[in-house]
């Protein structure tokens, strides 16, 4: 897969207030696509998830965990992001997301439409505030090996991700996750609450799963037209389903494995369109040792996004992607539409 273009989509936890505002006040496409989602969801809800995110009195530093917002607003930046380039001319030989990123990269990849995954984000939504009990998840910065060492972990929580040996994220109920932050905080171990109020990829969620699958089940499902890499299996998916896209919420998330399979050692572009860069992080970690990939985060609460976008249009100018998008990557290396 020598100089492929992977497009990486993250999940929660990845969000911030005023995420992609930039982008959405100098970039028309980006911002035309925010604005018809956002309309899709004003009108199934009666509210703005751009108001929301953008309004003026909100900080970045502000927790942002309200799951009726967090769950579309990442969605739809990813996919507005996403559109973008792809507009651009910057089209993904392969794409790969992380837990709620795999509903971005369905759209990308044409398994279904993104006004239809929106509405059903809103309604799972629904489900999971009314039948899962609140809960979290944590990240923890020690050896995965942990989990299983120590009772505390494994008795009262699930192993949500692991995402490389010093690093895995676990979900548990509000009790357990007190009991698992007071015993971090004793043993001096490194973690980080993320800004999610139920435990995702745990069986505290199943007493939502039967209605999720049901709304699920209402989408139409098509063979991806772009190689699809899912973080539930590791591997490539060809076949879709409500099923699976309940898997994608509820079982542990495998995209370091997934990204393996990707990533070749011929070398690859990896553009990380989450809010935070997360992936691309990841991704650095992984392959600290392969120096024929360029990996590449847009947006990003403590830089330019404008500017980190230049820089994807100056990378891929320089190389082969078609001699038609390489034209539009040029003419508008300003980072304006």
């Amino acid at each position: 897969m020598k100089d492929q273009i992977i497009f990486m989509f993250s999940g929660q936890g990845s969000q911030f207030f005023q995420m992609g505002k930039e982008l959405y006040e100098q970039e028309s496409i980006f911002k035309e696509n925010l604005d018809q989602l956002d309309a899709t969801f004003q009108r199934a809800t009666g509210n703005s998830v751009i108001k929301y995110i953008y309004d003026e009195h909100r900080l970045k530093s502000d927790e942002f965990s309200d799951l009726f917002y967090t769950q579309p607003a990442i969605f739809m930046i990813e996919v507005a992001l996403a559109n973008l380039l792809i507009k651009k001319g910057i089209r993904p030989h392969a794409v790969i997301g992380s837990s709620l990123g795999e509903y971005a990269a369905g759209v990308v990849a044409n398994v279904f439409h993104q006004e239809d995954v929106l509405n059903s984000l809103i309604d799972q939504v629904l489900f999971i505030k009314k039948f899962s009990q609140p809960g979290g998840m944590i990240a923890i910065l020690a050896s995965p090996s942990l989990y299983e060492e120590v009772p505390l972990l494994h008795h009262h929580s699930y192993l949500a991700a692991i995402n490389n040996e010093s690093h895995f994220v676990i979900a548990s109920n509000l009790e357990g996750v007190k009991k698992i932050e007071q015993y971090l905080r004793t043993k001096e171990i490194t973690f980080l609450r993320l800004p999610v109020t139920f435990p995702f990829h745990s069986s505290y969620i199943d007493v939502a799963g039967k209605a999720i699958q049901n709304r699920l089940s209402e989408l139409h499902y098509q063979t991806p037209t772009i190689p699809f890499y899912s973080s539930v299996t590791g591997y490539r998916k060809e076949n879709m389903n409500a099923t699976y896209f309940w898997e994608v919420l509820r079982e542990p998330i495998r995209f370091t494995s997934a990204l393996t399979e990707v990533v070749d050692h011929d070398g690859a572009i990896l553009i990380d369109l989450g809010p935070s860069g997360t992936l691309a992080n990841l991704a650095k970690a992984q392959f600290k040792q392969q120096n024929d990939l360029s990996i590449f985060s847009i947006l990003s609460p403590y830089a330019d996004n404008v500017k980190a976008l230049e820089s994807v249009y100056s990378k891929l100018s320089i190389h082969d992607v078609g001699k038609s998008s390489k034209q539009k990557i040029q003419g508008v290396h300003g980072g304006r539409s």
